[in-house]
């Protein structure tokens, strides 16, 4: 039996242990069985982690708000779940409002949890217990690292239906991959030159790290590449500066000149271009204006929590179909910032510019103050935390991303708290009896993780079962019919499943047999969600199919509310007017293809389906 001492440190660094334990599941785990085996997952181990620690932060409150800096911190971040909140209560579709954009989840439980575990990481990560970030990334890199590489070799266990390069890690996408990989590469760069590891685990970090930096350069993702070398770069400017003050200014001076080029060159400007250009950097300006739209049309509170896919094409510049295709959608604005303020509105997006303009400043705050070993500590969560916002500005809120910003942000602010206090002093407060195993604090984690639980098990069952109504009906026989109609009406009448899925599957019935009970099933999809242009298109051709051309006709005027620069859609729609002898608006549909369009093929075709 341990001794008591001993069992009463192993439960007070139990906080630290559950944060670190967040940061490697969300970030490694997957789940093939499900319609989204990445970010459904990650989105809810990251929700009962966070509903655990409820019960931990809550019994520290008194800590939090005696100390200056916590309490501040702990304020701006409930300005940001308060506005988190009313964005949510605002947003006409409740489903991804709570939970998130189709293989996104960057709903209002991802953002809710992710602020709990980041107010942990403030309270309960210090000086003293930070080496365990440093630690636990040279085994979740080490993981990572080898799974990518099995990857780039083409010795995935997994048989991915995967378009893009064959590294997409545990995450999903090459971008993803990229990203997350920077991000412990430079923690673990870091590793390397900071004496309080041992001998070992700074040459493991560097092996695995300049791994990582290889696996980032094969999987083509220029962001991960650029956040790499700007988090590595960063923290060797605090190293110098931290010997020589003006040897730290030259080089903090030549290190923004390279990133600036290294930007520009990403942009498709300057002498880097060649090495850096991706033209997939290119189409983020589209995502980038269109979400500035959004937020200047709907200021106060935004399009709604997650909502950007479903405004995308109506607020799109007309340039963007006209270069990558009319049916060619995003779901996010590839800029996190940027993607708040336009779903979000003002209250959103400032608050969390707020809440990290103050990491930013305890960060800096902190390495003025520290010296030693002690500011290199803060240094590389500092320079990791700053390699993540990198790539989340030309990038999306990952889930398996996204834990690790909150988690080194959370890290900044505990350092920082540490760096006001005497050493001992604070290391006493922390393993006081304030955090404790009392029955308050258990029946508080217990019943906040249980009906996490109960949430996040409903939301499997839609996983799964729109991963198993993924099947194509290729028999006549009947029970073979009435099992595929199952499998698809268990979907669509689903308490808690993602509106994508439900169309998915009354598409399904549509398609295989099925024409009028799809048909009230994609009815209903539209009825809940009126700007589903997935929905309104299929409705359209439906009725189509079944020689309904009134009905046709309405979907289509509705699908032009909302996508006005679809010239597809207007020709469609040009060819029914004409089928009903409506000659005068179909040939309105072709003046309106030849305003935007008027050299792009479909004009041609526009020109003999509807010319006189």
């Amino acid at each position: 039996m341990k001794n008591s001492a001993h069992l009463k440190k192993s439960l007070e660094i139990s906080p630290v242990r559950w944060i670190m334990g967040a940061l490697a599941l969300t970030t490694l785990y997957f789940q093939t069985n499900l319609f989204d085996p990445f970010n459904s997952p990650k989105s809810w181990i990251l929700l009962i982690v966070a509903a655990w620690l409820i019960g931990y932060v809550l019994a520290f409150r008194a800590q939090i708000f005696s100390n200056r800096a916590l309490k501040l911190n702990t304020l701006l971040l409930i300005s940001f779940v308060a506005a988190s909140i009313v964005a949510t209560v605002f947003t006409d579709i409740k489903f991804v409002a709570v939970f998130g954009e189709t293989q996104r989840r960057n709903g209002f439980l991802s953002y809710l949890s992710l602020s709990i575990v980041y107010l942990a990481a403030s309270v309960f990560v210090r000086l003293f217990n930070i080496t365990r970030i440093y630690l636990i990334t040279i085994w979740i890199g080490l993981i990572f690292a080898i799974y990518a590489l099995m990857q780039s070799t083409g010795n995935d266990f997994v048989n991915w239906n995967n378009p893009y390069n064959r590294i997409i890690g545990t995450v999903g996408n090459p971008n993803f991959a990229g990203a997350v990989m920077a991000v412990m590469g430079v923690i673990l760069f870091c590793i390397v030159f900071i004496n309080n590891f041992a001998l070992i685990y700074r040459i493991t970090a560097a092996v695995i790290s300049l791994l990582l930096l290889l696996l980032i350069y094969q999987s083509n993702a220029r962001q991960g590449l650029l956040a790499y070398l700007l988090g590595v770069g960063l923290f060797l400017i605090i190293l110098v500066a931290g010997k020589n003050k003006k040897l730290g200014l030259f080089g903090a001076g030549v290190g923004t000149v390279v990133f600036v080029f290294a930007a520009l060159g990403m942009l498709q400007i300057g002498p880097l271009e060649k090495y850096l250009y991706k033209p997939s950097v290119s189409v983020r300006g589209y995502y980038w204006r269109a979400g500035l739209e959004m937020f200047f049309n709907n200021p106060v509170i935004g399009v709604g929590m997650d909502r950007y896919g479903a405004y995308f094409k109506e607020y799109r510049d007309v340039e963007y179909p006209l270069t990558y295709g009319y049916s060619i959608t995003s779901s996010n604005a590839h800029n996190t910032f940027i993607h708040l303020f336009a779903t979000g509105g003002v209250l959103l997006g400032l608050s969390y510019l707020l809440l990290n303009a103050y990491i930013l400043r305890q960060a800096i705050v902190g390495l003025k103050k520290f010296s030693g070993n002690n500011r290199l500590l803060l240094g590389g969560i500092f320079a990791a935390w700053v390699a993540f916002h990198a790539q989340s500005f030309v990038s999306i809120d990952n889930v398996g991303i996204s834990i690790w910003g909150w988690v080194l942000g959370g890290s900044i602010i505990g350092i920082t708290v540490s760096s006001h206090l005497n050493p001992a002093e604070d290391q006493k407060n922390y393993m006081g009896s304030r955090i404790r195993i009392d029955l308050k604090r258990v029946i508080t984690s217990s019943t906040v993780t249980i009906i996490s639980i109960a949430v996040v098990s409903l939301a499997y069952r839609g996983e799964v079962n729109a991963y198993k109504s993924r099947v194509v009906l290729n028999s006549q026989e009947q029970n073979i019919r009435d099992t595929f109609y199952g499998l698809q009406t268990e979907v669509i009448n689903a308490s808690i499943v993602d509106p994508t899925y439900k169309l998915n599957s009354a598409i399904a019935l549509v398609q295989n047999g099925f024409p009028q009970e799809g048909l009230r099933a994609l009815q209903e999809v539209y009825s809940s969600d009126s700007r589903n242009l997935d929905a309104i298109r299929f409705l359209a051709l439906t009725h189509e199919s079944l020689n309904q051309i009134s009905d046709a006709i309405y979907y289509r005027i509705e699908m032009a509310k909302y996508d006005q620069w679809n010239a597809e859609n207007y020709l469609e729609l040009g060819k029914n007017y004409k089928k009903q002898g409506d000659f005068v608006n179909s040939k309105n549909m072709l003046l309106k293809i030849l305003s935007f369009a008027p050299y792009d093929p479909i004009a041609s075709q526009a020109k003999i389906d509807l010319g006189s």
